[in-house]
């Protein structure tokens, strides 16, 4: 069904409003929500596969890609060495000759 054709029928259907009994509008009312729901439920799943189809079709592309630069080579850290004494030579106090 196109959507023009469905607008015009709900159109008509709303201006039928008031010449419908209670029992009939609750009726109508029951069967647009079931084909309401019917309809999400439909495209939530239609959306999910289509999602689930690209991340998988992106990962086989990862898996089969080159890299496009060579893998970096770790980096060496040295040991901490221990801190050396300084060395004084003379007499450094402050009461020392100069």
């Amino acid at each position: 069904m196109k959507f023009n054709d469905l607008e015009n029928s709900l159109k008509r259907l709303q201006a039928s409003h008031h010449s419908n009994s209670i029992a009939e509008r609750l009726t109508i009312a029951g069967a647009l929500l079931d084909l309401t729901s019917q309809y999400i439920q439909q495209l939530s799943t239609e959306l999910n596969e289509s999602g689930t189809t690209a991340q998988r079709r992106k990962a086989k592309e990862r898996e089969t890609a080159t890299d496009p630069k060579p893998p970096v080579k770790p980096v060496r850290v040295a040991e901490p060495s221990k801190p050396k004494k300084p060395k004084y030579s003379g007499n450094h106090a402050p009461s020392a000759r100069r």
